[in-house]
């Protein structure tokens, strides 16, 4: 049976954020596929990249357990969705503090660049933005955040050939306007084709 695997990373657990990442989720259980979804602010993980996971990169130290925790469950996974908003043309600190502390070397990638574990695997980083997808093209932002997501962590790195950035554009944040409301149910049910298509 597939597996698919949801992370997030936005401290309110009312967020489009959240739903999102369930939606892609639910377009995956809805074609058969188990699903899990991990709440990164919920769970209490620490993005800060401290002398433990230094260690472990040096080869001195073992894989800190929360790390390796998650780790799990991404080995155990075969489609795997990081799902964040965008601060300042990137991601925000706990999904950068997670992709540099769970996607690490000796598990993320290997020194030499031989095979990693999760080379096989199928990742999307789903992008929440107030800016519209022609924007980030037009502007520039989208070669920057393709270049350093999806070529240099996913390709280059982690050997990982199927990555693609997803956008869900054209936000505005708190807004309980009937149109608002109408878009986000849009963008949620496109996310829950796009998992039903990958299962």
């Amino acid at each position: 049976m597939t597996k698919f695997l949801a992370f997030t990373a936005n401290p309110d657990p009312e967020s489009l954020t959240q739903y999102i990442g369930k939606a892609f989720l639910e377009g995956g259980a809805s074609k058969g596929a188990d699903i899990e979804f991990v709440d990164l602010h919920a769970i209490g993980f620490d993005p800060t990249y401290r002398m433990a996971d230094r260690k472990q990169y040096l080869n001195e130290g073992p894989m800190p357990d929360d790390v390796a925790a998650l780790q799990q469950k991404i080995l155990g996974a075969d489609i795997i969705a990081l799902v964040c908003p965008i601060y300042w043309c990137s991601m925000p600190a706990m999904m950068k503090g997670f992709t540099e502390r769970v996607l690490c070397r000796h598990f993320g990638y290997n020194p030499g660049h031989s095979k990693s574990v999760i080379a096989d695997k199928k990742f999307r980083f789903i992008m929440l933005t107030g800016s519209s997808e022609q924007w980030y093209h037009e502007s520039g932002i989208h070669d920057a955040i393709y270049n350093q997501v999806i070529y240099y962590m996913f390709h280059h790195y982690c050997g990982v050939d199927d990555a693609e950035l997803v956008y869900v554009d054209n936000l505005e944040m708190a807004d309980p306007s009937p149109e608002a409301h109408a878009a986000a149910a849009k963008h949620i049910e496109r996310i829950k084709e796009l998992g039903a298509s990958m299962a």
